[in-house]
């Protein structure tokens, strides 16, 4: 069954949310999409469009592969002053062109809209950056006010680094600085985001340095740390050498998120989605037409949490109103529902469906545990674990393909996917801690 609520695509292959944008009234999701079937290959940019970030239109290819690239991850602005000389107000998409012939290479390149993106043309002058290297990938692009130009950071996957970039015109771009990965979990970055958020009830704002680690890191793989952004420099807080690195989702299936930069909302929080996926065994899970969901989208703050500052994602309030509430005491929930669960005991909650695929949620103490089972396809059987306060909620989004925990007033969050069949699912919630 398609997911209810998450946007996926009417066929194909979906992964890594490209280009966020809105203009005009529209919020655009572009997408890594193979518009050739439903394994990765032939990346191109899937588009859809949204009026109010809860129901989805799905709209032709934007950006197809050619001869001499496919098109992987990127980023887009509306280049309202004309900075790039392709007309005011136009879209300009920032992605990595992926050479498809040897030798290895990766570099950066743009392509303009002038029609809200329903149309484009990838720039004569490609690539914009190039570096000669084969692991040099995915940009993001956002306008700093302050210096009056285009930030862009992009990473050097193999190398753990993230390399920060400026223009005046998006075709002309100046080193600035780099990112280390000093500390940092896991190997082969991808995916990065450079965002401002506002830190809860200060009036104060911080910088967060987002990427996501392809292999060996924690939860998703999504990493961050928080700190300044002088224009040039990000400056992490923490010791020099020794950057504190934190989890933005503990589960397996949240991957390559990235953020709309602006509008925020009355609080100054901008919008993020991720791909709720895994390249471990993504491949590998059976054919239906269409492969690869997108998350909740979730809006981003900063807290204050001891010494530290934290992030929290509280779900886009519209789908609060969309997706109905279920009591966690109900034997039988429908695929597509929300669950509060108890934050004042420990306890087991499972659901499952009449073939054994199985989703069992734990809380003993402060430990939260999160079971896969999935006697169809083995590389899903997996246990996620995650740390909870004493007395912290937990709300349960269940979708047909995912399941999705925000906890703790939005600083946990664990996404894994599933495979349980039908319209209806089987609960059961047992109080204290069972064997």
């Amino acid at each position: 069954m398609r997911p209810a609520y998450h946007y996926a695509p009417a066929a194909n292959w979906l992964s890594d949310p490209n280009g966020l944008v809105y203009h005009k009234g529209e919020w655009h999701l572009f997408y890594q999409y193979n518009p050739h079937g439903e394994d990765w290959g032939h990346m191109s940019w899937g588009h859809a469009v949204s009026p109010d970030l809860v129901t989805w239109q799905e709209l032709p290819v934007a950006l197809a592969e050619d001869e001499r690239y496919m098109i992987f991850s990127g980023s887009a602005v509306i280049d309202s002053a004309n900075t790039a000389g392709f007309g005011a107000e136009a879209m300009v998409a920032i992605y990595t062109g992926h050479a498809r012939t040897e030798p290895a290479n990766q570099a950066q390149c743009i392509a303009s809209s002038t029609d809200n993106g329903r149309s484009w043309t990838k720039y004569p002058g490609n690539p914009v950056i190039d570096r000669g290297l084969a692991d040099f990938r995915d940009p993001n692009v956002f306008w700093h006010e302050p210096t009056r130009r285009w930030i862009m950071v992009v990473v050097l996957s193999n190398e753990q680094r993230g390399v920060i970039y400026a223009s005046h015109d998006l075709k002309q771009w100046d080193e600035l600085s780099i990112i280390h990965g000093a500390n940092a979990p896991g190997e082969i970055w991808e995916c990065p985001l450079l965002i401002e958020l506002p830190v809860e009830a200060s009036g104060e704002s911080r910088w967060v340095f987002k990427v996501d680690v392809l292999r060996g890191g924690p939860g998703s793989g999504a990493i961050y740390q928080t700190g300044t952004f002088d224009g040039i420099r990000f400056h992490a807080d923490g010791p020099v050498f020794e950057p504190r690195w934190q989890v933005a989702d503990y589960g397996s299936d949240f991957y390559a998120a990235i953020a709309w930069h602006a509008p925020r909302d009355s609080q100054d929080r901008p919008a993020w989605i991720g791909w709720m996926g895994n390249h471990t065994y993504q491949g590998r899970l059976p054919k239906q037409g269409w492969r690869g969901a997108m998350s909740l989208l979730r809006r981003l703050s900063l807290r204050r949490r001891g010494g530290s500052l934290v992030l929290v994602q509280t779900a886009e309030i519209g789908l609060t109103s969309q997706v109905p509430s279920r009591s966690a005491a109900d034997s039988v929930i429908p695929s597509a529902c929300r669950i509060e669960l108890p934050r004042d005991r420990d306890f087991a909650y499972s659901i499952g469906d009449r073939a054994d695929s199985l989703i069992r949620i734990e809380r003993r103490g402060a430990d939260l545990f999160v079971t896969r089972r999935d006697p169809g396809n083995s590389s899903l059987d997996d246990v996620r674990r995650a740390q909870v306060a004493a007395g912290a909620d937990l709300q349960v989004w269940i979708d047909s393909g995912s399941i999705e925990l925000l906890g703790a007033h939005g600083e946990l969050s664990l996404t894994v996917q599933h495979r349980l069949s039908g319209s209806t699912y089987q609960s059961q919630f047992l109080p204290g801690n069972p064997a």
